[in-house]
């Protein structure tokens, strides 16, 4: 799903995308999606985007995110992702998996 499908598809369940607050959390969903048989292939939309600001993370609420490791910024990546091996932005208008958060 788009990034936007994948916080409504979050939204339709009574939750939100994750949002990763420290490297705890981040290594907390990692392991969970390793368990569940993913790989560093598969990328999940977790709550996080520098589209108004290049660099200036922003969760949906418009709240400034203090945590985000981005290292991959390419021209128009600017949605965050997850994957077990990585924490970084992509395009938001890729099909991918959602982490959501409850």
């Amino acid at each position: 799903m788009l990034r936007n499908e994948a916080s409504e598809t979050c939204k339709s369940f009574g939750g939100y995308l994750a949002v990763i607050s420290d490297a705890q959390e981040k290594a907390a969903i990692q392991e969970f999606l390793t368990y569940l048989g993913f790989t560093g292939v598969d990328r999940f939309y977790v709550d996080g985007s520098d589209a108004e600001t290049e660099g200036v993370w922003k969760t949906e609420a418009g709240d400034v995110m203090t945590y985000t490791e981005n290292s991959n910024d390419g021209p128009g990546e600017n949605c965050l992702t997850i994957r077990t091996t990585l924490f970084s932005d992509y395009f938001c208008t890729s099909t991918l998996f959602a982490v959501c958060e409850m």
